[in-house]
């Protein structure tokens, strides 16, 4: 909490006395006053930089959050006021790991993964532009041919990044910052790459009977899909799949129905997984293990 405290500046001597001066008085008065006022405008104008500043480091310290299948793309937004032309304009896009710890006991374990970083090999580059036009020369190669920002929108301001074909290697915070001569901005954008998921279901009717339906929206290419009650008992059994649209790649989205005797006050839930672990594309975050242990131990 920040207090603040006007601490009064005392009255001349001469004011104090048991006859003092009434043109006296008026002038240390007036100073006196003029005095307070400038103490309290510069404490408040203190308060709203202290103000400023907290709100500055809580925009920088929180992320925007985006959620994403595997094999789908995603759209990552950034979005500066002060960019109105592409003419000295520098901006880029770049990925770090999300960090998760964890406990562990065994010390020479702990110093492993204390001082491992997997971009000391690989560039954190995703997209650069400079010199108006992409700069992909230092691109980290996970990304090439897989991101673009629309050009005719970089001199609104808009710079969000296009990411296809995403893949949980593709997990991580994403850093978009710019700097133009009227100024400079950076945002933060978590994606989390989800491997499975629960689309929403909608009562329908087909052939006057009452069903449940559900789509999804992340592309499998085995995919499996259950369907649960409130007390979650399995009546998948009870449940049809077609092939809602096919890729090239041989990867596909679904559409099931549930025909099991539907009751409209009931809860019902549809999850769609990737049958074979085989296709499972590999997840790739980075898991420290917590410090518990004096550093000096390890040098």
């Amino acid at each position: 909490m920040l207090v603040i405290a006007v601490s009064p500046s005392p009255l001349p001597e001469d004011c104090h006395t048991a006859n003092p001066s009434k043109a006296c008085c008026s002038t240390s008065l007036a100073s006196y006053l003029a005095d307070q006022r400038n103490q309290l405008a510069y404490r408040m104008a203190f308060f709203l930089v202290w103000v400023s500043l907290l709100l500055l480091l809580h925009a920088a310290a929180s992320a925007d959050e985006v959620r994403a299948h595997p094999f789908t793309d995603v759209s990552l937004d950034c979005e500066f006021s002060f960019i109105d032309s592409t003419e000295n304009l520098e901006f880029y896009w770049e990925r770090e790991d999300i960090i998760e710890e964890y406990d562990a006991e065994d010390r020479e374990f702990y110093r492993f993964f204390r001082y491992y970083d997997f971009f000391q090999v690989f560039t954190k580059v995703v997209y650069q532009f400079y010199d108006n036009e992409e700069q992909l020369e230092d691109q980290n190669a996970l990304y090439e041919g897989r991101v673009s920002v629309d050009q005719s929108e970089i001199s609104e301001g808009i710079l969000t990044l296009q990411l296809q074909n995403v893949d949980f290697s593709d997990e991580a915070l994403y850093k978009c910052r710019a700097v133009s001569p009227n100024g400079r901005g950076e945002s933060t954008v978590k994606l989390i790459v989800e491997d499975s998921e629960t689309p929403q279901v909608k009562f329908d009717k087909i052939d006057d009977e009452d069903v449940v339906t559900c789509t999804s929206k992340g592309w499998y290419l085995t995919p499996n899909v259950t369907w649960l009650d409130r007390g979650e008992r399995d009546l998948s059994n009870h449940s049809t799949v077609e092939i809602l649209e096919e890729q090239m790649n041989g990867l596909y989205r679904v559409y099931s129905v549930l025909r099991y005797p539907v009751k409209l006050n009931e809860k019902y839930v549809c999850h769609i997984t990737e049958t074979n672990e085989n296709n499972r594309p590999i997840r790739s975050i980075r898991r420290y293990p917590k410090k518990r242990f004096n550093e000096n131990n390890y040098y």
